[in-house]
């Protein structure tokens, strides 16, 4: 909270009323059944508003995925081209960090990623079923050069794969202005966006067309945390969390150490709230 108030304005009396809206937030929504994301939104909401600066993370996001864009060039030959390499890299980009330093994240990418917890064979088995429209859920400014491989291979497995972006600018999300101005909109199309600017994905938020393409689809990838900590109640076996587990609340949710890399099907997770604890 208190970064995106430093970065929405330099005005001393807007982020003063930015962060006294922020806080008041935070006291009405805090307690134990709380999403973080989805107090976030409603904060990140009210700073923009106040500050006047729509987007307060632009700058933050063009050196993510410029730093990105550099990190993908040296991680990307390492990894092979099937699948289960495919998804390493790409939850690769996932361990890029706004609270971490670049120096932090290199140290833990460049040591090759592994699984540390995966449902691998049930995914597979669902891939492997006759194609059908697959939803794609970015996450982070800068990640799009680790997706864009995996992407490639489940469409050339016939997959119609739509690659989802924020409507708007949010935290640090990648939004359709952000995959454009990184060079790769083209190679990434079909883009679609969820109507909504919202960390993860909260559904009665999102537009008629987004929900209907939501219910349509056969699978769906969602990365990062902010997608589990708002969809992970939900049990659907068609949904699949690709995420670092960054903080302990998430990482105790998935059974495994902090900053552990993940594969998990939505319905194999053992607690309903992940994350609501803080």
């Amino acid at each position: 909270m208190e970064l995106a108030v430093s970065l929405a304005t330099t005005d001393p009396e807007r982020r003063r009323r930015a962060r006294d809206a922020a806080l008041d937030i935070v006291e009405q929504d805090f307690g134990p059944e709380a999403i973080p994301a989805r107090i976030a939104n409603r904060y990140h909401l009210a700073i923009a508003a106040i500050s006047g600066n729509p987007d307060p993370f632009a700058a933050r996001k063009a050196l993510e995925t410029a730093y990105l864009s550099r990190m993908y060039q040296r991680l990307a030959p390492a990894y092979g081209q099937d699948l289960k390499s495919l998804l390493k890299l790409a939850v690769a980009g996932n361990a890029v960090d706004y609270f971490r330093s670049e120096e932090e994240v290199a140290r833990e990418m460049l040591a090759r990623v592994e699984l540390g917890a995966s449902d691998l064979p049930d995914f597979q088995r669902l891939l492997n079923a006759s194609p059908g429209l697959l939803l794609y859920l970015a996450d982070n400014a800068g990640e799009q050069f680790f997706d864009r491989p995996l992407v490639a291979h489940l469409r050339r497995r016939g997959w119609e794969v739509l690659y989802v972006v924020k409507a708007g600018p949010i935290q640090n999300d990648l939004t359709r202005e952000d995959l454009y101005a990184s060079g790769l909109g083209e190679a990434l199309e079909p883009v679609r966006d969820t109507g909504a600017r919202t960390v993860g994905l909260v559904l009665e938020e999102t537009n008629p067309a987004f929900r209907e393409l939501f219910h349509r689809a056969g699978l769906i990838i969602a990365k990062g945390m902010g997608h589990f900590e708002t969809l992970s109640y939900l049990d659907d076996p068609r949904l699949y969390f690709l995420l670092q587990a960054k903080c302990a609340p998430v990482a105790r949710a998935l059974g495994v150490p902090r900053r552990t890399f993940v594969l998990a099907r939505a319905g194999a997770i053992s607690l309903d709230t992940p994350g609501r604890e803080g």
